[in-house]
């Protein structure tokens, strides 16, 4: 969730990805700031998606002519690019959550000694981030290692907007929230999952009797505020195999996989026993 103790406000960003030498023309680059695009590099003939196959040819060929084609093999230079507002608004919001997320990198520690026979090959995939963030001291710079997850997606989506704006569809996630639930102990099990396309949600129940299999939202979101407020700091990483295993998901697409306790479960059974089979 975000972390509102953390008054750093984004100021900058520069991203460098590729896909390596298997991964034909993927480099990437980009460094804004609010109110503009500093420096972006890319290749418009690796670009794809529904987005870029739905804008005109015109529209193409329009932002591309903008910047310096540079080398041999056509690498797309724009510089000093004034960023749309609402675009760098979204890229805020979406990082601000990422922040407990985010792990500076150890530049001390970055050292590569291949052994004496290894096969090479030229042009390694990598990703390479860094945020400047205003703070009450002034600015600071961190390299961090980029996260996993849909936000992180979204995040790359807002970035390739920025560089190249085609329209793309953004999916911004927002606030952090619980989407489902899976419950197993030696006995019985609960789950609530959301129906695709619906506000309903399926409640799956084994070991114990449940006269319904389909929850309301309303309903869900009870249980779900149960288990917010549930603490859960003591409990290490559970596996399936796990005596009492707690998972929870969320729509950021970093999920809790928990090796819970016997009162834990029994709190979580008799809270959903009585909220929703009213007991």
């Amino acid at each position: 969730m975000n972390n509102s103790a953390d008054s750093r406000r984004l100021k900058r960003i520069r991203y460098e990805s590729s896909g390596g030498s298997m991964n034909y023309h993927s480099e990437f680059e980009i460094e804004a700031a609010e109110g503009e695009v500093i420096r972006t590099a890319y290749r418009s003939d690796h670009y794809f998606g529904r987005a870029e196959e739905e804008a005109s040819p015109e529209r193409l060929a329009e932002i591309d002519r903008s910047g310096l084609v540079s080398g041999e093999d056509s690498m797309t230079v724009r510089e000093h690019i004034p960023a749309d507002r609402a675009l760098w608004e979204a890229l805020a919001g979406e990082v601000g959550y990422l922040k407990e997320q985010l792990r500076p990198v150890d530049t001390e520690k970055i050292t590569f000694r291949p052994d004496p026979g290894d096969f090479m090959l030229d042009g390694g995939d990598y990703q390479r981030l860094w945020l400047t963030w205003e703070t009450t001291d002034g600015e600071e710079t961190v390299r961090y290692y980029p996260p996993s997850g849909n936000r992180w997606s979204s995040v790359l989506e807002i970035i390739h907007e920025m560089s190249r704006p085609v329209g793309r569809d953004l999916r911004l996630i927002g606030e952090t929230v619980m989407t489902e639930f899976f419950l197993k102990t030696p006995k019985y099990s609960y789950q609530i999952t959301p129906i695709k396309g619906s506000d309903s949600y399926y409640f799956f129940v084994h070991g114990d009797s449940s006269p319904v299999s389909k929850v309301s939202r309303e309903q869900w979101l009870t249980v779900r505020g149960f288990l917010s407020g549930l603490d859960v700091s003591g409990f290490g990483t559970g596996k399936y195999e796990s005596k009492y295993y707690l998972r929870l998901n969320f729509n950021d697409g970093i999920n809790k996989n928990l090796e819970a306790d016997k009162k834990t479960a029994g709190l979580i059974r008799s809270f959903i026993r009585e909220s929703i089979l009213g007991e």
